[in-house]
């Protein structure tokens, strides 16, 4: 599969890892060239209201950069925004536009924007702007030379390859991949993030997650997906 490239995008270290980890140790098994982008550093992810974000945010890059290597992926981009203070902004599509043409992907990869995905779990607003970002630089400012044209002047031309975008997220959704072979992958990343997870049984959550999604599919664990594919 020569030069078949993929972008993640998402909002936190460990976004990817619960979301796409599974699927993405396949696709690098598969050929693609992934890419991660990730707009924050996490640095408001643990409960002490004391502790320092340069410190903190330090640490959770250092996590994901070892979470990507588990799966395959040595191209790690992390944006200079705070985490929960995300919006969706023009500073934002730009920042995403300029990662769109850099990397130029036939597939994106980045969060469901919904709010509320299911009856359980309401989605957090730094994934909702960022999802929501990531699909309207599609249509705006990483395909539209009229659109940022500042990025022109960095050398960075509009893309117009891309074939799919799909949104992870906690929902079924449906598109099924079988990740029963890279399942310990995908756990050995999660458990990268040890800030986040700290003594959680984290294993049996997850192989209890990816079970049940796997299921109406006929498969014993899967990450599923909504995914959006563009017309030529």
């Amino acid at each position: 599969m020569p030069d078949r490239r993929l972008l993640a995008v998402f909002a936190h270290p460990d976004d990817v890892d619960f979301g796409a980890a599974g699927s993405i140790a396949g696709w690098v098994d598969e050929g693609w060239d992934v890419r991660y982008v990730c707009v924050t550093r996490g640095q408001k992810g643990a409960w002490d209201a004391h502790m320092d974000e340069t410190e903190y945010g330090a640490l959770r890059e250092s996590e994901q950069r070892a979470a990507a290597k588990v799966v395959g992926v040595t191209d790690v981009t992390f944006l200079d925004w705070m985490d929960s203070e995300v919006f969706d902004s023009l500073d934002l599509r730009r920042a995403l536009s300029r990662e769109f043409r850099r990397h130029r992907p036939h597939r994106l990869l980045t969060m469901s924007p919904d709010p509320l995905p299911t009856d359980r779990f309401v989605n957090h607003p730094d994934h909702r702007a960022v999802g929501q970002c990531a699909l309207d630089i599609t249509m705006t400012g990483g395909t539209t030379a009229s659109i940022f044209p500042e990025l022109l002047a960095e050398g960075l031309e509009p893309w117009r390859e891309l074939e799919e975008t799909w949104l992870m997220g906690p929902a079924v959704k449906p598109r099924a991949v079988d990740v029963t072979a890279t399942l310990d992958r995908k756990l050995e990343a999660l458990h990268c993030h040890a800030s986040q997870i700290g003594d959680r049984d984290i294993d049996t959550f997850v192989r209890q997650r990816l079970r049940d999604a796997g299921r109406a599919f006929g498969l014993q664990y899967a990450e599923t997906f909504r995914v959006i594919g563009y017309r030529r």
